[in-house]
């Protein structure tokens, strides 16, 4: 008898566990759950769920006081088979879980504290203002917008005393008309540079094609370019009617009773349609020839105005010019708007957007021909 009991314990133990390993084997593997900065409330219903077992390891483990899930084995995402067992290591205190970094670009100083104490980040600073605090808005950071990183993490971004433009999509300009091809630029604060037949005197009057692309991504004040076109306009085909003098010999006319009848050598007149055609009468500004001595030679800097303007202290306002760098050759078109102060040899100051279009603005004064 005392050997028959450990025997019939045996066979018991294999009639139990040989269903549950059977079904376990062909069952599919599950993925491990994650649970690292999950309570522990949160942790039983998430493994629950999975159908997985789990043991614990670290501090309070030991009397079931610990509070969240600090790490786990295998890491998320693993395959591991239905209903086996996982370590997890647990904590005494809440476990934050790593969180995206906001995008701050282009947001100004309220903004940025806004969004990181939204995102429970810190920050440090660098660049213009930074030391004094007197920055306006981050001009870039890193880590990059949406980079994972731990609670309380400190990331860098780097400032700016001034409000950046944010970047704007290209709009739609082909076959616009002239007058409504500078207003769609003008409302999305874009520089338009046409180019084709017309151009040279602003009597074009549509677009064709346009360089970028609409939806093009561009900076603020970018410079679009488009081809434009003068259309010819169409004859007016009108029909009007001329008068020819004939001579007929004369003739006697019989008239009814009561009339008389009278015998006259008489001149006929007959009109004859005639159809002609005239063309509808224009009035066309037309700007005089360009001249030898049109022109001057001197110095270019830039000032803060529109983005296709430019000042003299020579030339009438809405002159167009042509301001071309005599170390590159680069050339950009603009229109006078302003006065200069003095006369000297500076012969035009242009506006930020144009001079960066010939130099970068550090480059401060250009040798320039300028021309009209």
């Amino acid at each position: 008898m005392s050997l028959l009991a450990p025997a019939i314990l045996v066979m018991s133990s294999l009639v139990l566990t040989t269903p549950y390993a059977g079904a376990a084997a062909s069952h599919a593997p599950v993925r491990m759950p994650d649970v690292v900065g999950l309570t522990k409330t949160q942790v039983y219903a998430a493994m629950r769920d999975a159908q997985l077992f789990f043991t614990t390891q670290g501090p309070g483990s030991a009397d079931g006081g610990w509070v969240a899930v600090a790490r786990e084995v295998p890491a998320a995402g693993t395959l591991v088979p239905w209903r086996s067992t996982v370590t997890l290591v647990t904590s005494l205190v809440a476990v934050h879980p790593s969180r995206p970094v906001p995008r701050l670009v282009g947001l100004t100083k309220s903004q940025a504290y806004a969004a990181m104490r939204h995102a429970e980040l810190f920050f440090t600073t660098q660049g213009p203002g930074s030391a004094d605090g007197r920055w306006v808005a981050v001009a870039s950071q890193s880590p990059a917008p949406g980079t994972l990183v731990a609670w309380h993490a400190t990331i860098v971004v780097r400032t700016s005393l001034a409000v950046p433009h944010a970047t704007r999509r290209v709009p739609r300009l082909i076959g616009a008309s002239r007058s409504r091809a500078l207003q769609i630029a003008r409302s999305s604060q874009l520089t338009l540079h046409p180019e084709g037949n017309g151009a040279s005197n602003d009597t074009w009057t549509s677009v064709l094609r346009q360089s970028p692309a609409p939806g093009t991504l561009v900076a603020w004040h970018a410079t679009v370019v488009v081809v434009v076109e003068k259309s010819a306009r169409r004859p007016v085909t009108s029909s009007t009617t001329t008068s020819t003098t004939s001579t007929v010999p004369a003739t006697t006319t019989t008239t009814y009773p009561g009339e008389t009848t009278t015998s006259t050598s008489t001149t006929s007149t007959t009109t004859v349609p005639v159809t002609t055609t005239t063309a509808r009468t224009t009035t066309t500004t037309v700007r005089r020839p360009s001249k030898a001595n049109d022109f001057r030679i001197g110095t270019a800097t830039w000032y803060s105005t529109g983005p296709a303007h430019c000042a003299t202290w020579f030339l009438p306002n809405g002159t167009r010019l042509t301001v071309r760098d005599l170390a590159t050759d680069r050339a950009i078109v603009c229109i006078v708007t302003d006065r200069e102060a003095a006369r000297g040899t500076r012969v035009v100051d242009l506006s930020e957007t144009l001079f960066a279009r010939l130099a970068p603005l550090a480059k401060g004064v250009l040798r320039v021909r300028v021309s009209w």
